[in-house]
């Protein structure tokens, strides 16, 4: 067992290492090959080494209405689904539910079909997640985003709290910090923009810092920084229109949610799959995930969704749960999109070269933390 300083980067694709002058010299490193999904999942593979069937999530919202919170409100919400139509007072609407209901965020979901989801996934960060993690290791000292007040310099307050902890400690021992900024700065400024770059060049040192400082203090030590996930930048979108071609989705006929790059869609009413599915396949830009897709991401439970489809890279839906407008840059396409991958790295060389998955990246740390 040696101590660890984990580097948690939120977004950061393996094709921008090129552009960050101390981490890309970090002594191994590889292409992480995230799961199909996002970051509620992808980064609880990373500390559990568990996909989705193992964890009985995938994404975090799904179909549950004997589970909603909003189930027993379904009368009051039906009345007032009028406010779907006007876009600002819908997100009022939504930012009061947030306030008070039992979930994080309702996204973009329209206010009639609350009743049919339940926030049913929590990524491993998350004070909620209560299943056994690499973040429970007794002697793991974690300085988490939630733990943080929100604001354009959290990541600087995070990499400045972890850096203080090691300076004052005569042995620091393991320490994981996560940064998530630059996933933020990619969906609403973009990759490659100037503030993109900025919070690249940020990244960079805080990597710098926190290496030198750790090392100093743990010559037995190993760094380890890694990502859960890459971004790419939109350059069209679709439009579904599913009510339009088989009416509004209810639990006697079909549910489905939409979010950005995926599509998930709940058959309850079997006649209907047939159709839904070809009329599903024959739009452009829209993929269908296979049956042998599904077994090897590990999202074969049916709670998943009948049906599952995804966008190539560079395209989103739009509308969809995820927000009226297309963002800037977005994740959550196929992984066999390179611009998808994120950063596996340490300062130990022989860990990691080529391409590796979240469980590998899990089984080594596991490994040094004596987990």
């Amino acid at each position: 067992m040696r101590p660890t300083l984990t580097i948690f980067i939120d977004g950061l694709p393996y094709d921008q290492l090129s552009n960050m002058p101390f981490a890309r010299h970090l002594a191994s490193s590889a292409r992480l090959i995230p799961n199909l999904g996002y970051s509620v999942n992808c980064q609880t593979e990373l500390f559990t080494g568990k996909n989705p069937d193992q964890l009985g999530f995938w994404c975090e919202w799904s179909v549950s209405p004997e589970t909603s919170p909003f189930h027993r409100w379904r009368y009051f919400l039906r009345l007032l689904s009028p406010l779907d139509w006007f876009y600002p007072a819908k997100r009022v609407f939504h930012r009061i539910v947030d306030r008070i209901a039992p979930v994080s965020y309702t996204k973009n979901i329209p206010i009639s079909y609350l009743e049919m989801f339940d926030e049913t996934g929590h990524s491993v960060f998350d004070p909620r997640f209560d299943l056994p993690s690499l973040l429970d290791e007794p002697n793991l000292t974690k300085f988490l985003y939630h733990q943080f007040a929100a604001g354009p310099d959290r990541d600087e307050r995070i990499a400045q709290a972890t850096l203080d902890f090691i300076r004052k400690q005569e042995k620091p021992g393991s320490i994981l910090l996560t940064l998530v900024g630059i996933d933020s700065c990619s969906h609403w400024e973009g990759v490659g923009s100037d503030p993109y770059v900025a919070e690249l060049a940020k990244n960079d040192e805080y990597i710098r810092h926190l290496t030198t400082a750790f090392l100093a203090k743990e010559p037995e030590g190993i760094v380890f920084v890694v990502s859960d996930h890459g971004m790419s930048n939109i350059e069209t979108t679709i439009e579904l229109g599913l009510e339009k071609k088989f009416g509004r989705a209810s639990l006697d006929t079909y549910s489905y949610f939409s979010e950005a790059t995926l599509l998930r869609v709940w058959i309850h009413r079997r006649d209907l799959l047939e159709p839904l599915q070809a009329w599903l396949d024959g739009i452009d830009g829209l993929d269908h995930l296979t049956e042998e897709e599904r077994q090897e991401f590990g999202l074969t439970r049916k709670e998943f969704g009948d049906l599952i489809y995804h966008t190539p890279v560079g395209t989103q839906i739009v509308p969809s749960y995820w927000g009226p407008k297309p963002s800037i840059g977005m994740h959550g396409h196929h992984p066999r999109y390179p611009g998808q991958h994120g950063i596996c790295l340490s300062s130990e060389s022989g860990l990691f070269e080529g391409s590796v998955h979240a469980v590998d990246f899990y089984r080594t740390l596991s490994s040094y933390l004596g987990a």
